[in-house]
């Protein structure tokens, strides 16, 4: 397992438990900004069997006219071209359709979900409409959290879905083919969590004796949350912001003690020491570095 799987475990599970249809959808925009339109909605609503199993249920694929011309970087994304959407209806058009279709499920799923709910949120103020929120778990993260970054290039649908089934092949950037492989994903990572065991029972407890927010400035991409414990080198163990998860020096004692330390038990000492100084009213390993490493920029700046 990889990270915050037991956190993840503790958030997800009881969703679909409790919950009896789940609607993944997806969609292709004109852009990425402010301004950007939907130009493919696509969703597929499943039913949650009692041993959480997805059973497709219902389909709405539809295309969207954005009543502008598309770019060439967009075609050549996408597939869909200005000929595409010629006929197709405006968002005014289907939005009451697609917000029916929302509605209809207990809750929802997308990979990367922030960019999608922020492309709905963009056409409901155009349009002066609300779809009524629900509760939207994000695919992406869940494959970080339970693939290794070792055996990803990246953390791309495509990627992380040839990784789970080598055999499956789609056309990626079709809103469609993208839900059918995140829903792949999701079923897998369900799965996965069903038979998790917390694996860190007869880890090493070791304690934090403290922690500091480190950037190189010779190497961008280094940038950590080194941890002193009671054992071991200072920055031996640490918190990799860029990668956003724990790792080790790659020397060959910090590899081994890497190997034996309960990461969730560090992890809840270095969120409970710094967080509240931080990040109030967040606590997880992401938010504590953004705003850690903030204020250390904003310190050295000053």
């Amino acid at each position: 397992m990889w990270r915050n799987v037991e956190k993840t475990k503790n958030k997800v599970m009881p969703l679909f438990y409790a919950n009896n249809s789940i609607v993944v959808f997806d969609t292709e925009t004109t852009g990425l900004g402010s301004d950007a339109k939907i130009i493919q909605f696509s969703g597929i609503r499943f039913r949650i069997t009692e041993d959480l199993q997805l059973e497709e249920d219902c389909t709405l694929d539809l295309y969207i006219n954005p009543e502008e011309p598309l770019s060439d970087r967009i075609v050549e994304i996408t597939g869909i071209t200005d000929a595409t959407l010629e006929h197709a209806k405006t968002e005014s058009e289907v939005f009451d359709l697609i917000q029916y279709f929302m509605e209809t499920a207990d809750f929802w799923s997308a990979y990367n979900c922030s960019f999608d709910l922020r492309m709905i949120s963009q056409m409901e103020n155009r349009l002066g409409k609300t779809i009524a929120p629900r509760e939207c778990i994000d695919i992406l993260k869940l494959a970080r959290d339970l693939i290794g970054r070792e055996n990803v290039e990246d953390y791309k649908l495509q990627t992380v879905t040839t990784y789970l089934f080598p055999e499956f092949h789609a056309q990626y950037h079709s809103a469609l083919e993208d839900v059918r492989a995140t829903a792949k994903c999701l079923q897998s990572f369900l799965d996965t969590l069903k038979e998790y065991r917390n694996d860190m029972e007869g880890k090493q407890q070791a304690i934090v004796e403290w922690a500091s927010y480190q950037e190189n400035p010779r190497q961008k991409s280094q940038k950590r949350i080194k941890l002193k414990l009671n054992f071991g080198e200072y920055g031996d163990i640490f918190w990799d912001v860029i990668k956003k998860c724990w790792s080790c020096k790659s020397t060959s004692k910090a590899k081994k003690l890497f190997q034996t330390l309960d990461l969730m038990n560090l992890e809840r000492q270095v969120l409970n020491r710094y967080a509240w100084k931080y990040c109030k009213g967040k606590n997880d390993m992401e938010s504590l570095a953004y705003e850690w490493g903030k204020a250390k920029r904003e310190q050295a700046a000053n």
